[in-house]
Formats: C-alpha cells, sequence, structure tokens
C-alpha cells in the first residue's frame, strides 16, 4: 500500500525488503529447483511480483534451477514513481533480487491508441520502453498490446513463451529434439 501511494506521489523505490522475514516451504523450495524453467510477471512489479522473490530460500532454490529465468516486462510504468522506468530495469531489479540473471526478457512494442494513452498518462502511467539491456539477457519483442485496456494479448504472449521455451528447453536437450510425430 506505500509503495503504490508513494509511487503515485512520485517518490521512487530505492530498495525492497519484506517485513517480516518469512521463509519458503521446504516442498516449494524442493519443487522449484526441478522446474524446466520460471516465468515471471506481468504484475505490479514492486508489490505483486518483487515480494515472492524476497522470500527467504526463493534465491537459492532459483540458484539450482537449471531452466531459463523469463521475464515478462509489464505494458506501463505504475505512476510518477517509476518515471524513467524500463524492461532492462526490472530486469536488473529481478537479477539482484533473485541472485542470478534473467535469461529473457518479453517486452511490448505495440501502442494502443493516442486515446487510450491518455487516459493512462492521466493517471500518471506510460508505456513501459525496453531500455538497455545487459549484454546476456535476450529479448523477445511484439506486439502484445494491441487494445484500448493495458492487458497483454493472451494469444500472442503464449507464442512468445512458448518459442522461448522451446528454443531454451527443446534444442537444449538432444534427446528430445527427436521426438517421432504422433497420428
Amino acid at each position: 500500500m506505500e509503495v503504490d501511494a508513494g509511487q503515485t506521489h512520485g517518490r521512487q523505490v530505492r530498495r525492497v525488503w519484506l517485513e517480516p522475514d518469512v521463509s519458503i516451504h521446504p516442498a516449494v523450495a524442493d519443487a522449484i529447483r526441478r522446474f524446466d524453467a520460471v516465468t515471471i510477471g506481468p504484475g505490479s512489479f514492486f508489490t505483486s511480483l518483487m515480494p515472492p522473490l524476497l522470500v527467504r530460500g526463493v534465491r537459492e532454490a532459483l540458484a539450482e534451477m537449471r531452466g531459463p529465468i523469463i521475464l515478462i516486462a509489464n505494458l506501463l510504468t505504475e505512476g510518477r514513481g517509476m518515471q524513467g522506468f524500463t524492461a532492462a530495469d526490472a530486469v536488473q531489479w529481478v537479477s539482484r533480487a533473485i541472485d542470478r540473471p534473467v535469461d529473457v526478457v518479453i517486452a511490448n512494442t505495440g501502442r494502443p491508441s493516442e486515446e487510450a494513452l491518455g487516459r493512462y498518462a492521466s493517471e500518471h502511467k506510460e508505456p513501459l520502453p525496453l531500455g538497455a539491456l545487459d549484454g546476456g539477457v535476450d529479448a523477445v519483442l511484439g506486439r502484445f498490446w494491441s487494445s484500448a485496456i493495458a492487458r497483454h494479448d493472451r494469444r500472442r504472449l503464449s507464442f512468445a513463451v512458448w518459442t522461448v521455451l522451446s528454443q531454451r528447453l527443446l534444442h537444449a536437450r538432444p534427446e528430445m529434439s527427436a521426438v517421432p510425430a504422433v497420428r
């Protein structure tokens, strides 16, 4: 609540933490270690996406997970406090929180009508630009915002995620690339 109010009034988030300190359940940590990939986002960046990453034990579980970390960048910034914030900034925040690089960011290049942009501008929200990514981060760019409401196009986004997963997982495992056709 304080984060959202602060951003609305132009205060930038400089660091994040959890109070009280909480720990991941051991069964959840074990499950994460066995994941083939992790997809983070979209959602309210500082109040929905970051907090679960700060739970004690999540960082360690993700360090043992061998698949890619995929960040789906939001379509918009979230108030005056995020002015100038980019998808590259989101990648850096997540990477620092989990102490591991984000492998792929999926970011929007689509633009809604000027009328829709005007409505969001009145809330001090603006389209989230890609920004300058660190060298090891792959970007998947596409027109994921195609309506008057700031929502990812589910079909396009699912195609992007599945493309990343097939490239990162299927091609990385030779035994899976020769899967026989189903008739």
